[in-house]
Formats: structure tokens, C-alpha cells, sequence
């Protein structure tokens, strides 16, 4: 597909979703405030922590996990792409075309983008009031926005930013005491833009008059990035770059792209400058002439920048040294890797496990690493504002090393990995077709999707017996509730469920999945949720096999 489709389609989408007030739920606090939040019949979807190694279910495969012979190669790599749109002049005009053509303007989108805490909550449960709503729209619509892309505001996150729908220091979200409020409504308000990454500043908000208060600080800046389109960030969080940075970056693009000068994370435990820092998974570090290099403000006072949108108060950015290191049982090779990565074994099936696990492969030994979190969008989860991830985030991060950049929304993903390579779709297939499809075709470096969401990362089938071996009981579940028999062999499935679910009678049961996780595919139960009577199963790959 090509570029100016996909970026259409992606903003397109964002758009759409950003008008919805499904788009906005609850911030998951914690696992058990996530219980507390729900009906009775949503339950917590079983994780079995031993069938978590993903490296011990490759060897039941028949794979050598440290084979590093080239086997897939990534068609049509667009990372560096990505990375850079935000500072790119026809994407960033194609973008501002399409809220004019669909939505009046960006300033009528800002206001349809902040009015959807309307009959909405804070995190605190305090119901978003009319006087409330009513200021903080009067401050979106005083605001001026860019009509065309302009160099000078163009801007780069100098810390983790959680951009957010609406220009508020609280989340909002649906009310969490609501006998309605199943997974698929708790998407977070907040999207998590790491540190080091290129935006685009549409506009600053004009600060509310108080003591104390610094626009370059404490204001609201419209931002705009191709996968999540129009959000709201605090100023502090960002710096506007000059040419001499973005001629830095672009230093090496090209038909190799930046290739040795980007670099991403692979844990969140890294030390920078003699001090811990705890950087989300895929933080984007620049590496030239032997020096690690990320973004920082420069200057002691912020300086006013006067763009088509009008005047922006915010510090300059530049590109400082820092120095890397790891906690001694790391290797700062094995967390902060060259990209684009080999498309091998021994490399797939690391980021496989990178991304479903706290710490990287080797890191720490397996009974001692923990699931990631799950979350709607990619925010910040739990009371130790652990990051968390959506089924549509999991494969994102699962390929993005590897060189390619899939777009934001699952239905999008699969719509591009159906076009790149696909295997079999069952269409609206009973239970026993889309189960062999899964057996047949589910194998390590394909995924597959049921209808357009719950994109997953294939591990692969093992028999009942070896199942058994891996996690015993997630072998007597299999038996007891899973509808599988001795001879069956079970599927093996790794992403970041939004929800597994049951029929039983004319309702559906949700099973609220708290965490990224390899989950067994079982033929009843809410572990037999992707192959279910009437689904469309769908199988493809992302990689090209290599020639």
C-alpha cells in the first residue's frame, strides 16, 4: 500500500475515533481496581506465568533460539519514515487537507477532540461538570492553528509525554461503576509519546492567567504525529528543533535510512547521566560518532517562536551525549540494539519476548520477570505508572525493530499484513475450521487476526502432553474446561488481549486480560475466543520470506 494511502487511512481513522466517546475510558489504576470497576461477570483472564517462554515453546517446534540464519526480510521497510513524518512537509500538509476536508478546520477539531469529556469522569470519579468543560473549550477555541506545514514548529518530546484527547492534568474516563463498562469501553484518554520522538506543534493554548504559571511550562500545546493525529501536551514536555538538528537527524537518510545512527530500547531499566531513568519499550536513541545522543532542552529561558499559528513560547531543543549503561546482570548490547534487526530466530523470538515481558530475554531469569501490563492505546497503568499496551501496540512493537512501522489500529494492521502475505481466511467458519486453520497455519514469524482486532503473534502448536509439561495446569483446564482430548495438540498465541470472551446462553461473559501474555487456544471456554463458530479467521505475515 502506498505511503499517502496508509497515512490517509491511519489519520483517517484517528480522526474518527477521537469524535467517538468510546475512545475514552477509564485509566487501568491497577489490576484490582480493574475488578472492582466491573460487573460481576467480567473475571480475570488466566495467565499460566510457566507457559510464558517463548523461547521453550520454539524448541518444541524443532527451532534452534539462537539460530541467527536469515529468514524473513521485513517488504517495504518505512521506520525512518515514520520516525521523521511529523518534520515531513507533504505529510504533515496532507494531514491538515484531511481535517479541512472532513472536519472544517483544526480548530473545530480540537474542539470536537476536547468535547468528548462531556458526561464523562475524572480518574477520581468527579463527573466532568459544564462550567468546567465550557472553560477548557473557550481555551481550545482562543487557540490559533497552523492552516500548512511550517519548519519553525516543528518540536521534538524531551521527556515521556502522555498526550492526551483532552487538555486536562486528569485523565477522563467513563464512569468505572458502570454495569456497562466492559474492557472494550476503557480506552484511556492518554497516548504515550516517548522521549526523543519528532512532533509537529500545531498550536499553544493560551495559559490561564495565575501566579506562577509559565507558558513555556505549564501551558497546553496541540501536537500532531501520524498514528494518533491531534493530542494535547504539556509544554514542559517538548522543545522546538532548528535546522541544525534536523539536518543531524536526517544526516543519514536516504536508501539506508539512518541505519547504524538509530537505535531503540528494549527495557525500561536503563541508566543515563549516572542516574536511572525508565524509558518505554522502543524509545528511539541516536547513535553518531561513538556517542549516544537524546533529545534535551537548551537554553535558560524559553524563547518565543513566532510560527503561522502565531506565537509559541517553549525552549529549543538539542542533541546531547549521554551516557548508557545498564544494571550489572544486563548487556547494554542485548537492550538498546542497531535497527533494522536481522529478521532471524533467534532475534524474532527475543522481541517476542521483549515484548511481552518486563525485562529483556537473558535479563533476568524467567521466574523472575513479569507480563507487561495491558492498556488501552499505550499509556501508563498501575499506582508505579508501569507502561502498558493494547493488542494493536503488541504487534507494533513486536516488528517495529525489525524495520516497519504498521499503523496504529488493528483493522489497519491486518488490512496490511492480509495485503503482504496471506496464508488462509476462513470465512465465518465453525469452530472446528478456524481450529485447524490455527493448527495448520499459526506458526512462529506469521500472525493472525480474528476479524478486525486481537492482531497476535503466532508460537506455533504443542501436544496436550507437552503442554502438560510446560504448565500442568494449564493442562488440566485444557481437560476440564477446554474441550481438548489427550490426542489434540493446542495452539500457542502471544499478544495483549483487550478482552477473551465466552457465550454461555444468549450473553456473552467478558474476561478482563490484565496483561500481555502467550495464551493456549483451547476449542471451549474464553480461551477458545479465536476460533469461535461464525468468526473469520484470518492468518498472514508481515515479513517476506528471505530469498
Amino acid at each position: 500500500m502506498a505511503n499517502a494511502l496508509l497515512a490517509k487511512a491511519r489519520l483517517t481513522e484517528a480522526l474518527r475515533k477521537q469524535s467517538r466517546n468510546a475512545i475514552v475510558g477509564g485509566v487501568l489504576a491497577c489490576l484490582s481496581g480493574i475488578a472492582l470497576g466491573y460487573p460481576d461477570a467480567d473475571r480475570q483472564g488466566e495467565v499460566y506465568p510457566e507457559l510464558q517462554d517463548v523461547h521453550r515453546i520454539a524448541q518444541f517446534q524443532g527451532i534452534n533460539t539462537q539460530d541467527e540464519t536469515l529468514r524473513w526480510q521485513v517488504n517495504e521497510p518505512n521506520l525512518i519514515q515514520w520516525l521523521l513524518a511529523p518534520w515531513d512537509a507533504a505529510k504533515v500538509n496532507e494531514a491538515l487537507f484531511l481535517y479541512k476536508e472532513e472536519y472544517g478546520s483544526i480548530a473545530d477539531t480540537a474542539v470536537k477532540v476536547a468535547s468528548i469529556a462531556r458526561d464523562h469522569f475524572d480518574a477520581s470519579g468527579h463527573q466532568i461538570t459544564e462550567a468546567e468543560l465550557e472553560r477548557l473549550l473557550t481555551l481550545v477555541e482562543s487557540t490559533g492553528y497552523l492552516q500548512q506545514f511550517d519548519p519553525r514548529a516543528r518540536a521534538i518530546t524531551v521527556m515521556d509525554t502522555d498526550a492526551q484527547f483532552f487538555p486536562s492534568d486528569v485523565f477522563v474516563t467513563n464512569n468505572l461503576s458502570s454495569g456497562s463498562n466492559v474492557a472494550a469501553n476503557q480506552k484511556s484518554s492518554s497516548t504515550l509519546i516517548a522521549r526523543n520522538t519528532p512532533v509537529i506543534v500545531l498550536g499553544q493554548l493560551t495559559p490561564v492567567s495565575s501566579p506562577g504559571l509559565d507558558a513555556a511550562e505549564d501551558s497546553w500545546v496541540a501536537l500532531w504525529r501520524p498514528e494518533f493525529g491531534l493530542k494535547f501536551a504539556k509544554s514542559r514536555h517538548i522543545a522546538l528543533v532548528g535546522d541544525d538538528l534536523v539536518n543531524k537527524l536526517q544526516s543519514g537518510y536516504g536508501d539506508d535510512g539512518l541505519s547504524g545512527q538509530l537505535k531503540l530500547t528494549t527495557t525500561t531499566r536503563i541508566k543515563s547521566v549516572g542516574e536511572f531513568h525508565r524509558l518505554p519499550l522502543g524509545v528511539p536513541v541516536f547513535y553518531q560518532n561513538g556517542e549516544y545522543l537524546m533529545a534535551a532542552r537548551s537554553g535558560i529561558e524559553a524563547a518565543s517562536q513566532q510560527t503561522s499559528a502565531g506565537a509559541v513560547r517553549l525552549f529549543n531543543a538539542q542533541l546531547m551525549p549521554v551516557s548508557l549503561a545498564t544494571d550489572p546482570s544486563g548487556s547494554l548490547g542485548d537492550q538498546i540494539p542497531n535497527v533494522p534487526m536481522l529478521l532471524n530466530y533467534k532475534n524474532y523470538l527475543n522481541q517476542i519476548s521483549n515484548v511481552l515481558l518486563k525485562y529483556p530475554a537473558g535479563y533476568v531469569a524467567l521466574a523472575e520477570n513479569e507480563n507487561r501490563y495491558f492498556a488501552f492505546g499505550e499509556g501508563t497503568v498501575g499506582p508505579d505508572s508501569e507502561r502498558g499496551m493494547d493488542a494493536s501496540t503488541f504487534a507494533l512493537k513486536v516488528v517495529q525493530p525489525f524495520g516497519k512501522w504498521l499503523p496504529r489500529y488493528s483493522v489497519h494492521q491486518v488490512q496490511e499484513g492480509v495485503e503482504n502475505r496471506l496464508l488462509i481466511t476462513t470465512n465465518q467458519g465453525d469452530s472446528e475450521e478456524n481450529f485447524q486453520a490455527m493448527l495448520n497455519h499459526c506458526s512462529v514469524g506469521n500472525f493472525a487476526s480474528v476479524g478486525a482486532g486481537n492482531n497476535m503473534a503466532c508460537l506455533g502448536s504443542v501436544t496436550l502432553e507437552q503442554l502438560g509439561q510446560i504448565s500442568p495446569q494449564a493442562k488440566a483446564d485444557a481437560l476440564a474446561t477446554g474441550g481438548m482430548t489427550e490426542s489434540d495438540r493446542v495452539p500457542l498465541v502471544a499478544l495483549s488481549a483487550v478482552g477473551l470472551t465466552h457465550r454461555e446462553g444468549d450473553g456473552v461473559i467478558w474476561y478482563i486480560t490484565g496483561k500481555a501474555a502467550i495464551f493456549p487456544v483451547f476449542k471451549s471456554g474464553y480461551l477458545s475466543s479465536f476460533v469461535r463458530d461464525g468468526r473469520s479467521l484470518s492468518i498472514f505475515s508481515y515479513f517476506q520470506l528471505a530469498p
